[in-house]
């Protein structure tokens, strides 16, 4: 029997531009979805000054740019020219997912082309052509597709403000776009009503470094919309059914880069979109002969507008379109019945056809037992469903690739019903989305059937049969697990998931789920009831923060001298003039202000009464962005005082350390097993502002997070105080098969705060949690580490079936 060759990929990501987070997390997804037996990826990272590392597939894995610079620098991982050469000679594809300037302006495509190395996408040339947002406009305008006026402006032009009213003046613009030449991501993309306005965003522009030139053009007001268009075998461009991007454009909003990247009720996406069949076969037509005037190859994502009329304008090309897990390349293609590993494969199959070969099929193998089948449950009604729906998409698609378990989506929708999934909704954007797609699947299935088949054919896809969503209660869930034998892997944080009521209702019918039992799930939610756990400790070394309870329902009606008595009340009891405000029972920085003064917390107050989703940037000193509001507005908050962290800063691979008073704010995960704690390398978190913000968190590519923290900062001395001090507080607590404390340290006196348990930490794509598992000797990748929570919460339920009840 011959055995298959190893078919080689080459992964190119990082890069110059700001995109280069977003090129991480895409570099991840192909790497999840495409390595097996019969693919080895190699990962190739390049960095801020355009020079190339190769990285192990665990280092991928790290959040952000500035983790992978400050890291690479201080490794012998830079490739030289030669060595490059070399590297690519030995790799049969290379894959470049590189967003923004080096990546799709053609210069990555030139190096790969000038060393004959077969490589996925448009030519230099192509990228060159299409790639600058006026020059691709000015081609458009040519060949008579519909364009928008546009000005281009430049940090040379000594007329910029004439040129900017005039362009206002000619167009009677009430509101205009100003954005970069070269660029993608929305980055550096502003709406402005005044040439005035638009003149300082220009010059932001100019000054930040984004671009030499800036483009001035009016304001589209109709609907956004994305597509992909595939190239097939016989170089034919055939377009998917594209998204429409619903968001209110009210204050000034646009579709930017927080939108686009995190999960928010600010943006919704319909994939199918809301056009009529007409408009949908305007927009596939038009993008397919985009596709074939630049001579694009293998797929492209072509953004646009539907304005009035049903007049359709395409605005941005992006010559390589984000590959993260929900994108909008894979919501496309879900709804034609193809796999991330199925689409992603076709693409490359096309690129390898081209150069004479094709990429390896891996055949279904049978297995020599029966898979365990996991029900991932996620969704929910709290603050923190989002990133639930991030963590419970995320480890299923995870779970697809393991041999022992055989993973199924179910989604808590926010009046309580549960949702049996198909493949294809595993990607919507939101929980709200996600629940009105359940609801509107009959009909909806039934409007895109024969365009969906259509398309099939022309991609020579297998016409696959699709599934509505299967409606059912919690009991019934918990009913189909016991006839299966399944395990329930719960990814809802907060509220229900993470409250003890789930859990009591599984370990009533023995059935084996992950995480903490009821009681000390319900104990760690509780913010208040957990400080007090470690309080009981008297431990001088373990601390909690002082917390002062209270219900903003019994203060609306007071006036601002009773707040600034009140306010002088609380400062003296807490032993701080700053404090932290934060809800007692929701997580995820929802809601988690500092406030410095009676007027700040007369203001938070108010906003509690107003009931706003969200507290816009600036309204607190120091809050440079949005902050999401809790799911309850009656539930009790507390106040605690305000730690203020050492200034550490990583800004181009060097590290800045001022400290203050000694304090770092740290992560560490912990395994549990038999009563046995091990606990991983903790993992140093850096803030821009005065907490830990939501895109910190979980955006990938956001936040920077340092596992393990340096030596400089922390010494290895420190590290193992910290680990015996957080299993020490896991004990307290009671915390079982894994969870996740966030704590502060004092590096001059070795003493730890807990700020708070997580007994379900959240599980997304970019988590800390899998740096720390991956920081592991041996390294434990993200889906053995899944494996592990789910054998061990196995094995506890078959040794001792009420050992928690």
């Amino acid at each position: 029997m011959q055995i298959p060759s190893i078919f080689k990929l080459a992964l190119i990501c990082g890069g110059p531009s700001q995109e280069r987070g977003i090129s991480l997390n895409s570099a991840r997804s192909v790497m999840d979805h495409l390595k097996s037996a019969l693919v080895d990826i190699i990962p190739i990272y390049v960095d801020a000054k355009k020079r190339f590392h190769r990285l192990l597939p665990a280092q991928l894995y790290s959040n952000t740019p500035a983790d992978f610079d400050f890291k690479l620098s201080r490794m012998e991982a830079q490739l030289d020219l030669t060595s490059l050469e070399k590297l690519f000679q030995a790799v049969d594809l290379v894959f470049p997912l590189i967003h923004g300037a080096f990546g799709e302006d053609g210069e990555i495509q030139a190096l790969l082309e000038s060393t004959k190395i077969p490589f996925v996408g448009h030519s230099s040339s192509c990228c060159r052509w299409m790639f600058p947002k006026h020059q691709a406009a000015e081609t458009l305008r040519r060949h008579g597709f519909a364009t928008l006026p546009q000005a281009i402006l430049s940090h040379e032009q000594k007329n910029l403000r004439e040129v900017i009213e005039d362009f206002f003046y000619q167009h009677a613009l009430q509101r205009a776009i100003v954005k970069p030449v070269i660029g993608g991501s929305s980055i550096g993309v502003s709406s402005v009503k005044t040439p005035q306005e638009a003149c300082q965003k220009v010059q932001e522009i100019f000054t930040t470094g984004l671009d030499c030139r800036a483009l001035l053009e009016p304001f589209c007001r109709g609907r956004e919309f994305t597509v992909i268009v595939f190239e097939r075998l016989a170089a034919e461009p055939v377009a998917l059914i594209p998204t429409e991007v619903e968001l209110s454009y009210e204050n000034n909003e646009i579709f930017d880069y927080r939108k686009k990247y995190l999960p928010t009720h600010q943006a919704t996406y319909h994939t199918p979109p809301r056009f009529s069949s007409c408009v949908v076969a305007q927009i596939r037509m038009q993008a397919e002969q985009l596709f074939t005037l630049f001579g694009m190859r293998d797929f492209v994502r072509l953004d646009g507008w539907v304005l009035e009329g049903e007049k359709i304008y395409f605005t941005d090309i992006n010559p390589v379109s984000g590959l993260e897990q929900n994108s909008f390349f894979f919501r496309q293609t879900s709804l034609l019945g193809m796999t991330h590993r199925q689409a992603l494969a076709s693409v490359l199959n096309n690129a390898c056809q081209r150069y004479g070969f094709s990429f390896p099929i891996e055949e279904t193998k049978e297995l020599d037992h029966p898979k365990q089948p996991v029900y991932v449950l996620f969704g929910g009604d709290n603050a923190e469903r989002q990133v639930s729906l991030m963590s419970g998409t995320n480890v299923w698609l995870k779970l697809l690739h393991s041999q022992r378990y055989a993973p199924t989506p179910f989604f808590f929708d926010p009046q309580g019903v549960i949702w049996e999934l198909p493949y294809s909704f595993g990607f919507y954007h939101t929980v709200e989305e996600m629940s009105v797609a359940c609801l509107n699947a009959q009909q909806e299935g039934k409007n895109w059937v024969s365009l969906i088949e259509t398309i099939q054919r022309k991609l020579g896809i297998k016409s696959s049969s699709h599934s509505p969503p299967h409606q059912m209660l919690l009991h019934d869930l918990i009913a189909l697990a016991r006839r299966n034998n399944a395990f329930i892997f719960i990814a809802m944080h907060g509220g229900e998931g993470e409250n003890g009521s789930l859990q009591r209702d599984l370990e009533r019918e023995n059935i084996p789920f992950n995480g903490s039992n009821a009681e000390v799930s319900a104990l760690c939610m509780d913010k208040y009831l957990t400080g007090q756990a470690i309080r009981r400790l008297a431990d001088p070394d373990l601390l909690t923060l002082p917390k002062k309870n209270i219900c903003f329902a019994d203060l609306i009606h007071c006036s601002l001298p009773e707040f600034q008595d009140l306010w002088e009340e609380y400062c003296a009891q807490l032993g701080s003039q700053r404090l932290i405000v934060k809800p007692r029972r929701d997580g995820c920085s929802a809601g988690i202000v500092l406030l410095q003064s009676a007027q700040d917390f007369a203001r938070y107050c108010h906003l509690l009464s107003q009931k706003i989703t969200c507290i816009p940037a600036l309204t607190f000193t120091y809050q440079s962005g949005l902050i999401d509001m809790p799911s309850s507005f009656t539930g009790d908050f507390l106040l605690e005082p305000y730690i203020e962290t050492d200034r550490i800063v990583v800004q181009q691979a060097q590290l800045n350390d001022a400290p203050k008073e000694g304090w770092i704010e740290l992560t560490v995960g912990v395994l549990e097993q038999g009563g046995v704690y091990h606990p991983f390398h903790p993992t140093l978190t850096l803030a821009t502002g005065p907490t830990l913000s939501l895109e910190e968190k979980f955006q990938g590519g956001t936040g920077v997070n340092l596992t393990p923290p340096p030596e400089e900062i922390l010494s290895s001395s420190a590290v193992g105080i910290i680990k015996s001090l957080v299993v020490r507080a896991a004990q307290a607590l009671g915390i079982r098969n894994y969870g996740r404390l966030d704590i502060f340290f004092n590096r001059w006196t070795e003493k730890m705060i807990l700020i708070e348990a997580n007994t379900l930490p959240a599980l997304t794509p970019s988590t800390v949690f899998y740096h720390q598992a991956l920081a592991e000797e041996p390294p434990l990748t993200p889906l053995a580490l899944l494996s592990q929570i789910i054998e061990v919460s196995i094995a506890r339920l078959s040794f001792c079936p009420h050992m928690d009840n």
